[in-house]
């Protein structure tokens, strides 16, 4: 049996490996597209398997650091488009 925590890798490698490559065939040239996806795929791993139980401080830093990115990329893009 695999442990979870080298399942939750290898479902966000090869995550993070599909949204790259496919970023990179639609020939996106932008770098926040690429983190935003990066950090939207550690999240869905990390929903789907929930590789550490229990969160100490340094998850809970990762955690915030990445949501907070992950916000101010969304929002700047958001006030991108509506012309702000």
């Amino acid at each position: 049996m695999i442990a979870k925590s080298n399942l939750f890798l290898i479902m966000y490698v090869s995550l993070a490996t599909a949204f790259n490559s496919t970023l990179l065939f639609l020939g996106e040239d932008r770098p926040d597209a690429y983190v935003a996806l990066n950090i939207l795929s550690f999240y869905i791993s990390y929903a789907l398997l929930r590789p550490f139980p229990r969160l100490n401080l340094a998850l809970k830093l990762l955690h915030a650091t990445l949501l907070g990115l992950f916000t101010l990329i969304v929002a700047f893009r958001v006030l991108e488009v509506i012309g702000a």
